[in-house]
């Protein structure tokens, strides 16, 4: 069964839910995946050093070397290229919590497990965590997961983008436009909007009838 987006309305009470029990690494790692649509794999290769500055200021952008991407490390490494994603004060404004949070300047993996020397969580953690998290807020928690961010991320920067499919494709790094448009789903309702907006203003409606030489 595939992911879906998360709903704005889920998006603000995972948000608060997170923020209220002062989970600040899971709250960030939620706003970075919403917030640059990186994938699971490359959430967790962060390092403090690709969010912070040497001066230990939080960064404006968050880059993802070719070796951490999809792909590259494979044979078509040579056409990967490192992803680069601007950091939202929304991101920033997390990242400010979880240091505050910490109370020493970190360093090594941002998403750290509690468990283990120097490692950052797992896949399966992050996942449980977030599906966990939905149950408990009530959610259907059934295509819910942690790509659901980035799925989130898509159907918001396709928006934003003015419904603009390349430009979509480029920011979440998709090989093909085809790829991105499995992100996006339109449902049923969106798409007999459309077809009705074709209506021009001044059609009567159903069973009216026109006098001839009237306007």
């Amino acid at each position: 069964m595939t992911t879906r987006a998360l709903t704005d309305d889920e998006v603000r009470r995972l948000d608060a839910a997170l923020f209220e029990r002062r989970r600040y690494r899971d709250r960030l790692f939620l706003l970075l995946a919403l917030g640059t649509g990186f994938r699971v794999s490359e959430l967790l290769s962060i390092d403090w050093a690709q969010l912070l500055t040497p001066s230990g200021e939080i960064a404006h952008s968050a880059t993802i070397e070719r070796a951490q991407l999809k792909g590259g490390a494979g044979v078509r490494r040579k056409v990967i290229r490192s992803r680069r994603v601007p950091l939202t004060e929304r991101v920033r404004g997390a990242v400010a919590d979880y240091l505050s949070s910490l109370g020493t300047v970190p360093h090594g993996p941002v998403f750290r497990s509690r468990i283990g020397d120097n490692r950052p969580i797992t896949r399966g953690q992050a996942h449980r965590q977030l599906k966990r998290l939905a149950r408990e807020l009530g959610f259907d928690a059934a295509r819910v997961g942690c790509h659901s961010a980035r799925k989130t991320f898509a159907v918001q920067i396709h928006r934003a983008a003015g419904f603009d499919l390349i430009k979509t494709q480029r920011i979440l790094g998709h090989s093909s436009p085809l790829t991105t448009a499995s992100y996006l789903d339109t449902c049923r309702d969106d798409l007999d909007a459309l077809v009705l907006s074709l209506d021009p203003p001044e059609t009567p409606a159903a069973g009216a009838t026109r006098r001839p030489g009237s306007v």
